[in-house]
């Protein structure tokens, strides 16, 4: 989490508010293509003639989909945020690193086994409260944006 938040501040605003976008569409592509690839790899699915027969986890997939996704779409998407300014900017960014860092690691642990979720909630306070506040974490940094985009909005001067 502590790395996360610290990466966020060395992305800034901008790229920050990116990854919390690719964050979103990564984890509906992961969710859409994790049956077609699960199936790929226990060869139940084939590209052309082409498939893998191998024991790789639901979980292993989840996470190396929703990771390249995100990967792609901050470093190659052309997207861009505009420029944060005003003495708010370093707390914009500290909100924006805090909320992607939580769904990124929330999202990560959902897609665990249970059994294997109850183990890592068992034993972590900050992976207890990942899972019991998903929903959350799914939904605030959209509710972040949103508040954030009419607070910018209001210190815009009319033209």
């Amino acid at each position: 989490m502590i790395i996360g938040i610290s990466y966020g501040f060395i992305l800034q605003r901008e790229k920050t508010t990116v990854t919390i976008l690719s964050s979103y569409v990564a984890l509906v592509i992961t969710q859409v293509l994790n049956p077609m690839i699960q199936g790929f790899f226990i060869g139940d699915k084939t590209i052309g003639s082409f498939f893998i027969r191998a024991n790789i986890s639901s979980f292993t997939i989840q996470s190396v989909v929703f990771a390249l996704v995100i990967i792609l779409l901050v470093t190659r998407s052309g997207i861009a945020g505009q420029r944060a300014r005003g003495l708010l900017s370093p707390i914009e960014v500290m909100i924006y690193s805090i909320l992607n860092s939580s769904l990124i690691l929330s999202t990560i642990l959902s897609f665990l086994p249970e059994e294997q979720k109850a183990s890592i909630v068992a034993s972590s306070k900050l992976a207890s409260r990942m899972v019991q506040y998903h929903i959350w974490w799914l939904v605030l940094p959209a509710i972040a944006m949103i508040v954030i985009g009419f607070r910018k909005g209001l210190d815009q001067p009319n033209s």
